[in-house]
C-alpha cells in the first residue's frame, strides 16, 4: 500500500484515523496500539514476509535500550557495541551482501553465486532510527520508554518506508501528550492540505517527467540536448517525488495530530554543497552528521582530519541509498564537493565578504550545476552509463534536435522548473498556519496569493485532489522507498 492509492485514501487512511480518535477518548494507550496495528498492517502491504524480521528488530533493539538505561560501566558500552554491530550486520546481510557477491566477482573473476534476497522495505530507515535511540540511551539523553510507544515510534507508517530518519525526542514525548489524541480541526485543515499538495508533486509533476527521462535516456549515449534534457527532467523528478513523499507523511501525522519535522528546504536554491544538504533530505543529513561525522573527530583535529571525515561520511551515506558503485561514486562527488568547498573557506578565512548578488547567484548556479553532475551517477544502473551521460552533456556524443519530447512534456518540464525554483515548499504550510492562523492572518504566501484554510482555497485545493484521482492508475512507486 502506497499513500497514492485508491485504498490509503479510501479506507485504511479514514478508518485509521476514526479508530484513533474514538479510542483516544477511552484510552491512549489503546488508541496508540490501535496506530501500532495500522502502522504493521500498512508494512504488511508491502510485503509481509519480512514482518517478524521488524517485529524482532524493534523488541530486541527496545530489550537493550532498557538495559542500557540499567546498566552501569562498563557493561552499557558492550550492550551498546553489541547491539549496534547486530544492527549493522543485519541491515549489511539484506541489503549489501550481493553488492560484496558481485564486486568480488568483477574484482578477482569470480563466479560465486548471488543469494536470492529480497531486501526489506524501510530497513535502512528502521536501522538507523534505532541505533540513533540506542546512542542516544548510552549518553543519558533516554530515560525508561513505553514499550507500546517505543513500537510506534519505530514502526509509525507515515515514514516508516522511506522517513524521515526521526530523533526519538521528536515523537515520543508527543506520544505522551493527552492533547494529542483529541480531534482537531487546525490539525486536519494543514495535514489534509499539506498532504493533497504533496500528492500533487508527485502525481501531477514526478509522474509525468518520467516518459520524458525514458526518451531521453532509451539512447546509449545521449546527445548534448538529450543528457542536458534528461538530467534536468530526473532532477526535477526526483526531488518532487521524495519531498512530495515527505509532504504526505507530514500532512497524514498532522492528521493524526503528531507533528513530524520538515525533510525539504528549496534544495536546489542552495548557494553551496552545505547549504544543499542542510535543504535537501535534512534528517539523514542530520543523522550522518550527529551520528557519523562528529563521532569520527568532526573539524576537532585540524582540516586534513576534517577534509577525511567528510570523504567518509558522504561516502558512507551514498553506500546507504544503494548497493551499487553509482551510488558510492555520488556519494565521493559530494564528500569532495565539501572539502573544496572547506577548503576555499579556510584559505579565504577572514578575507571573506557578503558575496555581491551577482557572485551569490553564480555559486547558486554552480551548486545546481555540481548537483546536476552527481546526478548522473544517482540514476544511472552503472558507472559506465553515467560516463555516458556527463559526455552528452559536455557535447562530446554530438549535438542534435530532440525530437522524442512532447508539448505536454515541455509544459511538465518548465513547471517543475518554476516551481522548485521560485515558490516556497508546500510543507511551510504547517509553520505558519500555527505560527499566524489563531491570530487570523494569511499564513502562506505563494506568489501574491496568500493561503488560509478558506472556502476558495479548498475549492482549489479540491481541484487538485481531483485531478490527482485521475492520475491515480498510472503512478509509480516512490523512489525513496528502495532504499
Amino acid at each position: 500500500m502506497i499513500f497514492n492509492s485508491f485504498s490509503f485514501l479510501f479506507l485504511f487512511f479514514p478508518l485509521t484515523l476514526v479508530g484513533f480518535f474514538l479510542l483516544g477518548r477511552k484510552n491512549r494507550q489503546w488508541a496508540a496500539m490501535w496506530i501500532v496495528l495500522a502502522s504493521l498492517l500498512f508494512y504488511c502491504f508491502w510485503d509481509y514476509r519480512y514482518l517478524p524480521l521488524l517485529l524482532a528488530s524493534i523488541v530486541f533493539n527496545y530489550f537493550v535500550g532498557q538495559r542500557i538505561i540499567a546498566e552501569n560501566q562498563p557493561h552499557r558500552k558492550r550492550w551498546l557495541t553489541m547491539a549496534i554491530a547486530i544492527n549493522l550486520l543485519l541491515l549489511c546481510f539484506f541489503k549489501y551482501v550481493n553488492f560484496f557477491i558481485g564486486s568480488i566477482n568483477g574484482i578477482f573473476n569470480e563466479h560465486l553465486q548471488t543469494l536470492q534476497l529480497i531486501v526489506p522495505i524501510g530497513i535502512s530507515f528502521f536501522t538507523f532510527t534505532q541505533i540513533s535511540f540506542l546512542v542516544d540511551a548510552y549518553y543519558k539523553k533516554v530515560t525508561a520508554v513505553n514499550f507500546v510507544h517505543y513500537l510506534l515510534f519505530v514502526s509509525y507508517f507515515p515514514y516508516i518506508v522511506a522517513g524521515p530518519v526521526l530523533h526519538h525526542q521528536e515523537m515520543l514525548p508527543q506520544f505522551n501528550d493527552p492533547n494529542k489524541y483529541k480531534p482537531d480541526a487546525n490539525n486536519l485543515a494543514a495535514g489534509l492540505t499539506l498532504f493533497i499538495f504533496g500528492l500533487s508533486k508527485k502525481l501531477l509533476l514526478a509522474d509525468n517527467l518520467v516518459p520524458i527521462i525514458d526518451s531521453m535516456f532509451a539512447h546509449d549515449q545521449p546527445q548534448f540536448l538529450q543528457a542536458w534534457i534528461g538530467m534536468l527532467a530526473y532532477s526535477f523528478q526526483l526531488y518532487f517525488d521524495f519531498s512530495g513523499y515527505s509532504d504526505m507523511a507530514i500532512g497524514v501525522s498532522r492528521c493524526l495530530g503528531f507533528q513530524l519535522p520538515l525533510n525539504f528546504n528549496s534544495p536546489y536554491k542552495a548557494n553551496s554543497i552545505s547549504d544543499f544538504w542542510q535543504r535537501w533530505h535534512i534528517s539523514l543529513s542530520r543523522f550522518l552528521r550527529n551520528y557519523l561525522y562528529i563521532p569520527l573527530g568532526g573539524n576537532r583535529q585540524g582540516q586534513l582530519s576534517r577534509y577525511r571525515n567528510l570523504l567518509l561520511t558522504m561516502l558512507l551515506g551514498g553506500l546507504w541509498h544503494g548497493a551499487n558503485w553509482t551510488f558510492v561514486v555520488w556519494g565521493g562527488l559530494h564528500g569532495l564537493y565539501l572539502c573544496i568547498q572547506h577548503g576555499w573557506q579556510f584559505w579565504m578565512g577572514k578575507r571573506a565578504e557578503a558575496p555581491h548578488r551577482i557572485i551569490d547567484g553564480a555559486t547558486r548556479v554552480l551548486t545546481l550545476l555540481a548537483v546536476l553532475i552527481a546526478w548522473c551517477f544517482f540514476r544511472a544502473p552503472n558507472v559506465a552509463s553515467a560516463l555516458d551521460v556527463l559526455a552528452g552533456m559536455i557535447g562530446a556524443n554530438g549535438i542534435s534536435l530532440v525530437s522524442e519530447i512532447t508539448p505536454f512534456g515541455s509544459l511538465m518540464l518548465i513547471t517543475g522548473a518554476a516551481i522548485a525554483f521560485m515558490m516556497p515548499n508546500t510543507n511551510e504550510i504547517v509553520l505558519y498556519f500555527d505560527r499566524y492562523y489563531k491570530q487570523g492572518l494569511p499564513v502562506f504566501s505563494m506568489f501574491r496569493l496568500n493561503w488560509s484554510p478558506t472556502v476558495s482555497w479548498g475549492l482549489l485545493t479540491g481541484l487538485l485532489l481531483a485531478l490527482c484521482l485521475l492520475s491515480m492508475e498510472r503512478t509509480n512507486d516512490f523512489i525513496y522507498a528502495q532504499f
